[in-house]
């Protein structure tokens, strides 16, 4: 059982509440949180200006291609994809075990506890298996050739199975369905369901381009000439309104949405879906801004997530709502920046189904501690001094131990 004590601690509770000169105290779980706590065998105080708030959680990550940097082509949606389809090969074959490791670290060291990862061929688990992060893995469906479904899905199944023999306290498995204009109806209900009934999350891709808006809506644009150059098909296989009611019943977040429309995001909320917004890969390939105020006045609970070095330069969840607090200009920084944090903590737990998120009894001890360069005299000013202003944490726990 451990005490540690720090000038701020930032608990991310329901009331948002910050406890000056506080104290937490936690094994496994976290124990108990406040001010004057009891004594403990181990007390250690953190420093002048420390803080001590909830470790952080990316949400969404594409681990498998962290081995670009100059590789792909940014500014387009589509030219990105024509890039990535090309150099796809080249990517997965150069990034092997320090290619993962120095992701995860990337992420580690920034106070990152936990993941979310896609994963489209599998390929990545001998690397993930052993992360000291925890992990959620998602195993994603891609394919539209109504001839080739059974085949698709028995290969996904091959590798759902692969994953769920390694579930433990740091490893869950969930579902993905690439996006709506990239896997076959059939093959997404199959998909679905089978996390409706193992009770999984799943992450899908929706709405990220306006050549997905056109696509879906009218069967025009720029998708009807990627998909009658890569694919021969030439029309879309499901409405957008259609796309998000089979997610009925789940437990899923869709990514990006910065076309969706207003129907769309009720529709999301209805069906008790979440909205990730990774707004560093939507600034490089240059497809606009998710409505923050939109979706919150909606009332749907967003997540922040770096997306994958496909699409960003970093996986670093400080830099990432940093640049989402410098990029959402109409928005005030003071609560935008209460809001990003959320965004990376506890809305980012609720999204993929963990214990943690937040310090509050009985919670997973996923903490992180680290300095500010000065003091803070009024608190309310805290969340934003935080973000510009931190990089690096100076502790990670997750469960309760030292990372």
């Amino acid at each position: 059982m451990i005490k540690l004590k720090a000038d701020y601690v930032l608990t991310m509770d329901s009331k948002y509440s910050i406890i000056k000169n506080g104290e937490i105290i936690f094994d496994e779980k976290i124990i108990d949180i406040g001010i004057n706590l009891q004594k403990t065998k181990k007390e250690v105080y953190l420093g002048k200006n420390s803080v001590i708030m909830p470790a952080l959680i990316n949400s969404h990550t594409h681990l498998e291609f962290s081995h670009n940097k100059t590789l792909l082509k940014y500014g387009d949606f589509i030219i990105w994809l024509d890039s990535v389809i090309e150099n796809r090969e080249e990517l997965f074959i150069n990034c092997k075990g320090e290619c993962y490791k120095k992701a995860i670290q990337e992420m580690k060291e920034s106070g990152v506890c936990a993941y979310g990862e896609i994963s489209s061929t599998g390929d990545d688990l001998r690397y993930i298996k052993h992360s000291p992060l925890k992990v959620v893995y998602f195993n994603e469906i891609i394919g539209t050739n109504p001839a080739v479904v059974d085949m698709l899905y028995q290969d996904f199944l091959a590798r759902f199975e692969e994953s769920l023999k390694l579930q433990n306290e740091k490893f869950k498995v969930g579902v993905s369905i690439h996006s709506p204009y990239s896997v076959h109806p059939i093959l997404m209900e199959k998909v679905i369901n089978l996390a409706k009934i193992n009770n999984l999350p799943i992450q899908t891709h929706f709405m990220e381009s306006k050549a997905e808006r056109s696509w879906l809506d009218k069967g025009e644009g720029e998708f009807k000439l990627f998909f009658e150059k890569n694919f021969k098909n030439a029309k879309p296989l499901i409405s957008p309104i259609e796309f998000i009611e089979k997610f009925k019943n789940s437990h899923t977040t869709f990514i990006h949405c910065v076309h969706a429309n207003d129907n769309e995001f009720q529709k999301i909320k209805e069906i008790g879906g979440y909205i990730s917004h990774c707004p560093v890969s939507n600034r490089l390939l240059n497809v606009g801004l998710l409505d923050l105020e939109k979706i919150k006045n909606c009332g749907i609970e967003y997540n922040v997530a770096t997306d994958g070095l496909s699409s960003n330069y970093s996986l670093n969840l400080f830099k990432e709502i940093r640049a989402a607090l410098l990029m959402h200009t109409t928005l005030h920084p003071k609560y935008l920046a209460k809001d990003l944090l959320k965004a990376v903590t506890i809305n980012a737990a609720k999204s993929l189904n963990l214990n943690n998120g937040s310090l509050e009894k009985g919670k997973d001890a996923d903490i992180i501690t680290f300095k500010l360069p000065n003091s803070i005299k009024e608190t309310e000013n805290l969340p934003l001094q935080i973000i510009l202003h931190t990089n690096k944490v100076d502790k990670l726990y997750i469960n309760g131990k030292e990372v």
